[in-house]
């Protein structure tokens, strides 16, 4: 007996939804479309080829921001929609904004709910933990399962990503959509069908069970756990005869500067709030910033999600958007001047001349939105073919825009698929790491070309040739790289591995790819280099000597440091500022603060402090043990965090003001009060972000404000109090 076809293979389905799409693209308003809509579903309605009978979320999978859910229960009257995706994909990526407008819209209990289906490409893909660090990274608030074997995609015939499919209050299959850019058609759908089965009286009101689950609230995990959050990407570089690091924060949505020796961060650029704001440092807004280059005072930053490239004048601390609209664009040729110019997901950056001995400046883009290279001109110059290209103007460099590992010599039929990487030569040359292709390619400067250096596979449509193999040419193996960086010196690629969670080092001479540093396994170990894990590192970086390589260590929240001589890998312990409320006015409502739990938070009335001094200069050393309910332990990849809110006239300074709560280790800081601290009205409030799982596997998250009175006292200021506090989250009452 022949199998039955998925429905969405059904060629009599796929005619219907076909005609659907056709005639909300011609209706000429948004009453024709809507009517059109209706037509659909109501002629759906009864239509045996739609029904899903059997349609359900594979037993036994991993849930974030929810409990385990079920299409014939849980979901049953709601309006569903499922987004199949896989979180290395630039294009589910852009799909992101569409699905949060939705969710906007129509809140859970107005009867919509999405549900991410993460259906892995990589291997590392399948690994929860690392779905976990994509849904806090791309800050995802909607429940997501971990479909690791892609049941429900062969249930329903998906053939790519990203598919969202439409299900109706009774699990019936209403529409799909295959791709990115349909957005205002699902907007349209979504609200046409939800205002058709309220008056059809079928959607069920109410949230959902185990909402605010493994992958935390709103998605975002921990904002200022610690000092990075997914950090994207590292430069070297010299600031006053001191070296420096520039680092693309990106999960905290700014690019801050980093002192080598000490680790102290010296610089911030953007208020640490997601938008597209020019202005002063703390003012600027950025969203997702990935790759950064350096040009004397300048640094010009990758803004990803803002489809731009922004500029940061180091000398005033103003930044600047050079070039892209602020939203996504398709353009895969260009030509417009700066701002005119729409671009989509710049991930890397790099300065060099035009290459064709015309001199000039230009910025070498990695556009992973379009697939291509592209170039930004900083000064007039000659470009390929003699052309002359103006100061300010984006054009597309090289690649067709098409998805693939196609090489050529002709740089319009050349094809890339998500470039992330880009580092130049001084003979003239680029290297790409091409991650969806797992390849490292080779652009000729003077022309476009490209060619192959590693991995991939010999068909150009094979986008799937991955693995963990040192060897040459095509037979050496890599999986998602998204760094790249030349070593004039050694004449040398260092690239960073990211799904692999290593550091490899190729030969292009001889094109031969081997190991450098880590194991394979996900981890955060330093020592020597055949002992020292990742977790998906994301970009590097050469010291001036070539002898240091650093690395950014997404997952980690860390930069790495290897030594090339003695082959040792240690992390550089990034320190943020001090609060310092007195002096810098800072305070929950000052820019760049941002809260880790929500407004309802629990707040635990602490005993009161009694503080020598008077209160002006009193020191408090304080310890804090958080432990966790009994048969609970703390969730696998999640961070919890701690952090002191501050409050003008309260504190002078706290030391550290926030940090990572480590499990069976106390929290110790010491806290220095202002002058003139009120008896009554002067507490302190230390916020907790709590993860923990139950053994069921049902996973928590507990914010917390512990309020502290401090009461000044007459005794010498110098003799410190001290204080020890003890915390432990509740577990949820059970119906």
């Amino acid at each position: 007996m022949a199998a039955e076809v998925p429905p969405l293979e059904k060629k009599y389905v796929k005619n219907k939804i076909s005609s659907l799409s056709a005639g909300i693209q011609v209706a000429e308003d948004e009453g024709a479309k809507r009517r059109e809509i209706l037509s659909h579903i109501k002629s759906v309605k009864h239509d045996g080829q739609f029904q899903l009978d059997d349609l359900e979320f594979p037993g036994g999978s991993a849930w974030f921001n929810s409990g385990p859910l079920s299409l014939s229960g849980d979901l049953r009257g709601k309006l569903v929609v499922l987004d199949f995706f896989t979180y290395c994909c630039i294009n589910c990526m852009h799909v992101l904004p569409d699905l949060a407008s939705l969710e906007r819209a129509h809140p859970v209990e107005d009867g919509l709910v999405v549900v991410g289906v993460h259906s892995a490409k990589f291997l590392n893909e399948k690994v929860s933990e690392n779905i976990e660090n994509a849904v806090r990274r791309y800050e995802i608030s909607h429940p997501v399962v971990n479909d690791s074997d892609i049941v429900l995609w062969n249930q329903l015939g998906v053939v790519c990503w990203p598919t969202l499919v439409v299900l109706g209050p009774s699990g019936r299959l209403l529409h799909y959509i295959i791709g990115e850019g349909h957005g205002p058609e699902l907007a349209l759908f979504v609200d046409t069908a939800l205002e058709y089965y309220r008056r059809e009286g079928s959607l069920a009101g109410g949230s959902i069970p185990g909402g605010g689950g493994r992958g935390g609230e709103g998605g975002g995990g921990v904002t200022e756990a610690t000092p990075l959050r997914y950090p994207g990407k590292v430069v070297c570089g010299r600031e006053e005869g001191e070296e420096k690091l520039y680092v693309s924060d990106t999960g905290h949505h700014r690019v801050v500067v980093v002192d080598r020796g000490t680790g102290a961060v010296t610089a911030e650029y953007g208020s640490g709030e997601p938008g597209l704001i020019d202005g002063e440092a703390q003012e600027a807004r950025f969203r997702s910033p990935q790759g950064l280059v350096r040009d004397g005072d300048n640094l010009y930053v990758a803004d990803t999600e803002n489809h731009v490239v922004r500029k940061v004048d180091m000398g005033s601390g103003s930044v600047s958007t050079v070039t892209g609209t602020g939203v996504q664009g398709n353009d895969k040729e260009g030509g417009g001047k700066e701002r005119l110019q729409e671009i989509s997901s710049p991930w890397d950056l790099a300065l060099g001349d035009s290459g064709t001995g015309g001199g000039g400046a230009v910025l070498y883009i990695a556009m992973a939105g379009t697939h291509q290279i592209w170039a930004h001109f900083l000064t007039d110059c000659t470009w390929i073919r003699g052309s002359q290209q103006e100061r300010g103007v984006t054009v597309r460099f090289t690649g067709s825009g098409e998805e693939a590992n196609r090489n050529n010599s002709y740089p319009h039929k050349a094809c890339f698929a998500q470039p992330s990487g880009v580092t130049l030569t001084k003979g003239g040359l680029m290297y790409v790491a091409d991650s969806e292709s797992s390849t490292v390619r080779c652009v000729s400067l003077r022309d476009g070309g490209v060619k192959a250096v590693v991995g991939g596979a010999i068909d150009p449509l094979d986008l799937f040739a991955y693995g963990d193999v040192d060897g040459k040419g095509r037979e050496a193996r890599l999986q998602h790289p998204l760094g790249v960086v030349w070593s004039e010196r050694e004449k040398l690629l260092y690239v960073a591995d990211s799904y692999n969670h290593k550091v490899k080092v190729v030969d292009p001479a001889t094109k031969r790819c081997t190991t450098l540093a880590g194991t394979g396994q996900s981890g955060l170990v330093d020592g020597p280099f055949e002992h020292a894990q990742f977790s998906e590192p994301g970009g590097l970086c050469l010291d001036p000597t070539e002898r240091v390589l650093f690395v950014a260590d997404t997952n980690n929240h860390a930069i790495r440091v290897l030594d090339l001589d003695q082959r040792t890998v240690t992390q550089l312990r990034v320190e943020a500022p001090d609060v310092s409320v007195t002096r810098s006015g800072t305070g929950p409502s000052a820019p760049g603060f941002k809260r880790l739990t929500g407004k309802r938070a629990q707040v635990v009335q602490c005993p009161p402090v009694t503080v020598g001094g008077g209160g002006g200069g009193g020191e408090v050393r304080l310890a804090l043990h958080v432990t966790l309910p009994p048969s609970t332990d703390w969730t696998s990849g999640a961070t919890s965090a701690w952090q002191v809110i501050p409050e003008p006239g309260v504190l002078e300074s706290c030391h550290p003001a926030r940090g990572v709560i480590q499990p069976d280790q106390d929290i110790s800081l010491t806290l220095v009060t202002a002058e003139g601290l009120e008896p009554t009205s002067s507490t302190v409030q230390i916020e907790l972000l709590v993860y923990f799982c139950e053994a069921s596997g049902v996973c928590h998250m507990q914010g917390a404000l512990l309020a502290i009175p401090l009461v000044p006292s007459q005794s010498p200021a110098s003799t410190p109090s001290q204080v020890t506090l003890h915390y432990s989250p509740r577990l949820p009452k059970t119906a």
